[in-house]
């Protein structure tokens, strides 16, 4: 290991702690002193605390000398000076069947905290924020303890507007802001405002990030319409959207702030839901032509400074009819508008892909996302990304799917695919049945449907979740 020069040996430990491989980095501390200080750098750089005992072990660690190492006695720093990233819970997604008390953060132990003993502390996620009424020292001591912190991580709360009003007032170096679930549990319970009246805080100048998941009508109203947001603001945007929502909420942020972003992400939250309405297809045939206009008339257009576009929700959403492609649209229409010849990456991302979707894809409109993306003003876009978080397809199959689906992409050498997990059949981890958030028209109306009393198209619905229920039962 003397051989190695030290900064081999970071790029190393740097390389496994990207792969979240915390086994492999308590192993690495253990193989020579060069090998220590780094990988102790990254073993405390997040901590998550959730009950009391793991709060008080935290805390005892906090005001312990760092161990000495014999001829190095000052090699290591104390721990708080490590942690960057404090997570308060880690958040359950909703309908879960996982014990919520194990994940919960008690905030009656949050002034055991000192936040001095972190001075590089900078960002900060609550799971779940309480209400005041609750418990009021916890809510004071967030606001006056933490002020280092420049990212505030919101996952969930159902929050007076003075409550957050005071929240936000606590954190005068905040330069980012999310109001919603982390990445794996998108949903629309994010936070919400309850009750009369609206924030009486401007977000500071400094935030120029905003992660909003699906919106909060009341919050877009105070951001929008009542000042709390300035249109030159932000540079980074994050919102999703269901199928078949009232978009009006994200038409209204689009409005205001998108002509200064210089990333956006914005696509199906997860899960989707898909509802049949009023036993029609009015109700479906509304939704694809509003988010089909909430693109054609946003601002997007006169966007001269994007660089990073992120479609998120690209997975099929029906797969009782593969080939309509209705209700992803709204992908060539957004991609129609942007006009910003600063645009280095777009990303389309898939939360997953079965062996079932293997078929082409066929759900999304390639042929016109590939003449976008070939051609006029995205045609000097240098990486087009297909990111998937989960496939049972084997990368190198999906990448000669998806080359033979974007041929001018391809011949011009900017596609890129990305499989973070790939999950055969055999091991593919199937939710409980109470936990599957598609919803069908047994939820809205009476189930005799599939005696043929309604449209074919509520019948293929009915039947692919009766069949779905079975297949559950049956593992």
């Amino acid at each position: 290991m003397k051989r190695l020069p030290q900064e081999i040996i970071d790029e190393i430990i740097d390389a496994v702690a990207s792969e979240r491989d915390v086994r492999t980095l308590r192993a690495c501390a253990l193989t020579c002193i060069s090998w220590v200080p780094r990988t102790r750098r990254h073993l405390f750089s997040t901590i998550t605390l959730t009950e009391p005992s793991t709060v008080s072990a935290f805390v005892s660690r906090l005001h312990s000398p760092p161990p000495r190492i014999r001829l190095r006695p000052n090699l290591l720093p104390p721990v708080g000076h490590l942690v960057r990233h404090l997570r308060l819970g880690v958040p359950i997604a909703p309908n879960s069947q996982q014990d919520g008390g194990r994940y919960a953060f008690s905030f009656y132990t949050i002034e055991d905290i000192n936040p001095s003993l972190m001075p590089n502390l900078t960002t900060l996620s609550i799971a779940e924020i309480p209400e005041p009424h609750f418990y009021a020292p916890a809510v004071q001591w967030l606001c006056q303890g933490f002020k280092s912190v420049k990212t505030l991580r919101l996952s969930k709360g159902i929050l007076a507007p003075e409550t957050l009003t005071r929240i936000l007032g606590g954190f005068p170096r905040l330069s980012s802001l999310q109001l919603t679930y982390p990445e794996a549990y998108r949903d629309r319970v994010g936070v919400r405002l309850i009750g009369e009246g609206i924030p009486r805080v401007r977000l500071r100048h400094g935030v120029q990030r905003l992660v909003l998941g699906v919106p909060d009508l009341p919050i877009v109203e105070w951001l929008v319409q009542q000042g709390g947001l300035a249109r030159t603001q932000l540079t980074s945007l994050s919102l999703l959207f269901q199928p078949q929502d009232d978009l009006h909420a994200v038409q209204a942020m689009l409005h205001h702030c998108s002509r200064t972003l210089t990333e956006l992400s914005i696509g199906y939250a997860d899960p989707p839901y898909v509802l049949p309405i009023e036993g029609s297809l009015k109700g479906r045939k509304e939704f694809v032509q509003s988010a089909q206009d909430l693109f054609k008339y946003s601002p997007l257009k006169a966007n001269t400074s994007l660089r990073t576009l992120r479609i998120e929700g690209c997975e099929a959403i029906e797969h009782t009819r593969p080939t309509r492609h209705e209700l992803h649209s709204w992908i060539p229409a957004l991609l129609q508008q942007i006009r910003s010849g600063r645009l280095e990456t777009v990303t389309l991302a898939f939360r997953c892909l079965r062996q079932i979707d293997s078929s082409r894809l066929s759900w999304i409109d390639w042929a016109a996302v590939d003449t976008l993306l070939a051609t006029g003003p995205l045609k000097s876009v240098r990486r087009v990304e297909i990111e998937v978080e989960k496939s049972e397809i084997q990368r190198g199959q999906l990448l000669q799917q998806v080359a033979a689906l974007l041929p001018l992409v391809t011949r011009r050498g900017s596609l890129r695919v990305r499989v973070l997990k790939e999950c055969p059949s055999s091991q593919w981890e199937r939710e409980p049945i109470s936990e599957l958030q598609y919803m069908t028209l047994m939820d809205c109306v009476d189930p005799p449907i599939h005696q043929g009393t309604g449209s074919a198209v509520y019948a293929e619905e009915y039947e692919y979740y009766q069949n779905l229920r079975m297949e559950m039962d049956c593992t």
